[in-house]
């Protein structure tokens, strides 16, 4: 191998992507295992009776089987005899190694993951030096059902090139894998159909089923519940234990309180059967995740509201995104308003910006809106001071980022305003998520509409650039499908996040984004990563894995 022109192109972009993971050939795998291995995983349910097969099949052969999980780490081993095993374990294949290509580079593990199908490495072809006296074939292990690479099968010996026999021997045993998987998934279904047969008789209330991919509902639950509905009972389901209840009170997509007797069900992924029942008791009804955004949210709407008649200056605080200049014109009403957007100072000049200003600020206009204040240079605070201290003029509302990221001065000047407003942000708002998504649809076209699958995605996610960010998404999903309802496979790919990231707790959600931010800072950087956070590494692996966080 003489260099990447004489590679075959599947191995150069290994090479290549193992590059950019900060890998040099001459570089030594940190090990670090993981020492928690789910021995009751699904996949290795699923693997142990064809490993037990594969063992006889591979004795006197001089080679070795290895079996990664969805996180290319190593939950299986088999072995021909001793010494191979000794130059595996050398080579830091141990139980619980991560064998990506970010950790290893290119090998039988890592480049499948990559790839979504098989593929054989021969010795030359592995990124790292230590590899080289090694070939091996890997195929990944894709579940029949979720389309989800759930792990990688491998095969591994001491020889230049692979054997061509790899390639059929591995893809038939990860078929029987795959057909086991299969099996299991229906047992954990029929286990969630048997307990909502066993409630739904009682068909004067609505009864409910959820999993990881079924739904059943009886005919009072299709009349009452609305896909939103079913993103906040998997929300109360992802809190239970198995084979734990709980009735809690919440308040429905339509308005309706209504109480919720949740049943987490043994032996299912997560699956629980919910009754419910309208209540129309007074009070004040509870929604998955109530969290103090909530009533943030509902203060932010009766402060509008109550601003609406007045004439102090108000500032509207929030991220970008949030809503700040829909909610100035909502406090404006029919009253005729200007703006002055702070940004502008650094194409117009100061002179020119602030000319513009009290050009405006004498004119005929109700309302002045100064955005994005947290710009303002500390010379031009004076000024707008003694603005909002004037007895005639327009009212004067301002805009700008979250109370807590201003400068001191701008903190000051914000802090005369008597009407403060916050926006929370898109992420802090599960509760109205529903409903600020099919507002933006029907703006787009009225007979739109996201599946429960969509939702649920689309909840899970971050959101950064708030309802802007969410906006864009949905416009771009409502130009790719391919009906009135709109998919997950409709979404842009990076928002096709997995349901069962949508049904984490507020804790570990919070946990999830802390790491996600630690890997975008530190470039992918495990270990930089583990340290930025203050945990070991092996514990990051753990909870990457738990979270169910790319990397």
């Amino acid at each position: 191998m003489t260099g990447h022109a004489a590679m075959r192109p599947e191995i150069a972009l290994s090479w290549k992507r193992s590059a950019l993971s900060g890998l040099e050939p001459s570089s030594t795998p940190t090990g670090d295992p993981c020492s928690d291995l789910d021995k009751s995983s699904r996949l290795l349910q699923a693997a142990r009776p064809v490993l037990d097969e594969m063992e006889q099949q591979i004795q006197g052969t001089g080679f070795c089987v290895l079996l990664a999980d969805r996180d290319c780490r190593i939950v299986a081993r088999l072995f021909d005899g001793p010494r191979l095993e000794r130059l595996i374990d050398g080579a830091g294949a141990v139980l619980g190694s991560r064998f990506g290509e970010d950790c290893v580079g290119t090998t039988a593990l890592g480049t499948p993951m990559e790839v979504r199908r098989g593929v054989v490495i021969h010795g030359e072809e592995h990124y790292l030096e230590r590899f080289k006296d090694l070939s091996c074939y890997g195929h990944p292990i894709v579940h029949p059902v979720t389309r989800r690479v759930e792990g990688i099968l491998d095969m591994t010996g001491v020889a230049s090139r692979a054997n061509p026999l790899f390639a059929p021997f591995l893809a038939r045993a990860a078929g029987d894998i795959e057909r086991r998987l299969l099996e299991g998934s229906r047992v954990s279904q029929q286990r969630l159909v048997d307990a909502f047969q066993r409630v739904s008789p009682q068909n004067q209330m609505a009864v409910t089923a959820i999993g990881e991919d079924i739904l059943l509902s009886n005919r009072v639950a299709l009349d009452l519940l609305q896909v939103s509905d079913h993103a906040t009972l998997r929300g109360l389901a992802a809190d239970l234990r198995p084979e734990q209840s709980k009735t809690v009170r919440i308040q429905l997509s339509s308005g309706e309180p209504a109480l919720v007797r949740a049943d987490r069900v043994a032996g299912t992924d997560g699956g629980a059967v919910f009754v419910v029942r309208p209540d129309r008791r007074t009070g004040t009804p509870i929604r998955r995740g109530k969290s103090p955004s909530s009533s943030v949210v509902e203060r932010s709407r009766s402060e509008l509201s109550r601003l609406r008649e007045t004439r102090d200056p108000v500032v509207i605080s929030g991220e970008p995104g949030t809503g700040r200049t829909t909610a100035v014109r909502d406090l404006a009403g029919d009253r005729s308003l200007v703006c002055m957007d702070a940004a502008a100072i650094a194409l117009d000049g100061a002179d020119a910006w602030i000319d513009r200003l009290l050009t405006l600020a004498a004119g005929p206009s109700a309302v002045l809106v100064i955005e994005e204040v947290q710009l303002l240079p500390e010379s031009m605070l004076p000024l707008v001071v003694k603005m909002l201290a004037a007895d005639a003029g327009p009212r004067i509302v301002m805009t700008s980022s979250p109370l807590g990221d201003l400068p001191p001065g701008v903190a000051g000047l914000v802090g005369r305003c008597p009407g403060q407003v916050v926006l929370p942000p898109l992420r802090q708002r599960s509760r109205e998520f529903a409903d600020i998504a099919q507002g933006i649809l029907d703006s787009v076209d009225p007979g739109l509409r996201l599946t429960a699958s969509a939702l649920d995605a689309l909840i899970a996610r971050d959101w950064p650039g708030n309802i802007a960010e969410l906006s864009v998404v949905l416009q771009a999903a409502a130009g790719r499908r391919s009906s009135a309802n709109i998919a997950v496979a409709d979404l842009p790919d990076q928002y096709r996040t997995p349901t069962r990231v949508s049904r984490l707790a507020g804790r570990e959600r919070a946990e999830r984004q802390a790491i996600v931010d630690a890997l975008q800072e530190c470039g992918g950087n495990k270990v930089h990563a583990a340290a930025a956070l203050g945990i070991s590494r092996s514990t990051l692996y753990v909870r990457i894995r738990a979270l169910d966080i790319t990397v």
